[in-house]
């Protein structure tokens, strides 16, 4: 009767352990999935910056020889 007792006192203890294992499991994995996201924005915000600054040179070589 003894052993019965603890382990019902047992189980909500580890539905909670095991709910709350799993969410942070959901969470990290949708985090990944945001920093996956993020990463690309930012590989293309450094190509858009990259082609600025070439096209801003080139602009200015111009404008500097031909004015």
């Amino acid at each position: 009767m003894r052993n019965q007792t603890s382990l019902s006192q047992n189980t909500p203890n580890d539905d909670y352990e095991i709910r709350s294992q799993a969410e942070m499991q959901r969470r990290f994995i949708d985090l990944q999935f945001q920093r996956s996201e993020l990463e690309m924005k930012l590989k293309r915000v450094n190509e858009v910056l990259f082609l600025l600054g070439k096209e801003m040179e080139q602009n200015f070589s111009y404008n500097h020889l031909y004015k």
